[in-house]
């Protein structure tokens, strides 16, 4: 195999190797790698590298604070081989390899099975609890791909974070809890696909802080054989009662008893989600969220929209021809008429409906 050495002696450029100190410095006709490889200081490593014309992939390295920057200059620059870096590729190696080592806890980075980690990418936490313990309020938690058995509950505590997964992430429910407690707000889950080994009588997400976005998750059970009416009471999410702002967006749920019980009194937004399989896609029990653009796979949910008893006449439940034209002609279950019977009677008939779906 050819090393980079090689190349470069193998090329028409013109080649100068020079004594520095003990060392050899070589130089070529690349005046933007030159500009490395002379560096002797940290500000000049950084104009060397932050140089256009040496054609690095800065994206990750634009995204660092500028004391970030300065450690990973110092490494480039510490970590130089034989003082010389002998291709734009030996560059950005050591640049890539500098920043993953920073430990930015703004940007905390997880991976299943990991020890002794300190949160950077290239020595990550083992665990999404350390990562959450470890990251800033506002920051991200980067949950690299893998396998990650949930046996204890991920509690969500510090405002405005983001769990993000990678592709290739997979969160797997080993005992009956929820897996995922949000209590602070404004906070994000990311890019996750959440299951479990059997099905657990408990929602994968519960939401209780307000501001909570779920985007681009994938969230399904195991298996249960028909009818629904004996499927174990798995839900992929349930806002508490009164949470608000919620956001559910782009999201994937089946295979479950219900995709999500919206309690009394949530407001908030839920759109474009894709929900298949289950006994009922979006149960509304006295809440007011809107639903747009949610698509029904194969095979179909019994209801894809439920309105409970307690449940709004008026807005945003006003117009059920438009509610389903405007959810891909979604069945809709409206449950509100026993609101004209007697208060005795109307008791009665919400029991019937909750029991129906295994609240």
């Amino acid at each position: 195999m050819e090393s980079e050495l090689d190349d470069l002696l193998n090329t028409n450029d013109t080649i100068t190797v020079t004594k520095v100190e003990t060392d050899y410095v070589i130089y070529g006709s690349n005046e933007f790698l030159d500009a490395v490889n002379v560096a002797g200081t940290i500000d000049e490593m950084r104009a060397a590298i932050e140089n256009l014309g040496l054609g690095l992939d800065l994206t990750s390295y634009n995204n660092l604070t500028d004391a970030q920057k300065n450690q990973v200059a110092e490494e480039v620059l510490s970590n130089k081989p034989m003082r010389s870096y002998l291709s734009g590729a030996s560059v950005q190696l050591a640049l890539d390899t500098a920043i993953n080592e920073i430990v930015d806890l703004n940007n905390i980075y997880v991976l299943v099975d990991s020890v002794g980690g300190d949160g950077s990418r290239a020595n990550p936490f083992g665990t999404i609890t350390e990562g959450i313990a470890a990251v800033n309020p506002n920051g991200v938690v980067s949950i690299l791909a893998g396998t990650y058995p949930i046996t204890t509950q991920i509690v969500v505590n510090k405002d405005g974070i983001t769990l993000k997964g990678e592709q290739g992430t997979l969160l797997l429910l080993k005992a009956s809890i929820i897996a995922i407690l949000i209590q602070a707000k404004n906070t994000t889950v990311y890019g996750l696909t959440i299951t479990s080994d059997i099905p657990y009588t408990a929602e994968f997400i519960q939401v209780g802080g307000s501001g909570t976005t779920l985007i681009n998750n994938t969230i399904y059970g195991p298996e249960q054989a028909l009818p629904m009416s004996s499927w174990v009471v798995n839900r992929a999410v349930v806002p508490q009662v009164g949470n608000t702002n919620l956001l559910v967006e782009n999201n994937t749920f089946y295979s479950l008893r219900t995709g999500i019980y919206i309690n009394p009194n949530v407001t908030g937004v839920i759109n474009d989600n894709l929900v298949y399989n289950t006994k009922g896609a979006f149960l509304v029990d006295g809440a007011f969220t809107t639903f747009f653009g949610n698509s029904w796979g194969i095979p179909p949910n019994e209801v894809d929209i439920a309105l409970f008893v307690g449940t709004t006449t008026g807005s945003p439940y006003d117009d059920l021809a438009t509610l389903s034209a405007e959810n891909d002609n979604a069945t809709i279950s409206d449950q509100r008429t026993a609101l004209m019977m007697s208060e005795e009677s109307t008791d009665v008939k919400k029991s019937f409906w909750k029991n129906l779906f295994k609240r």
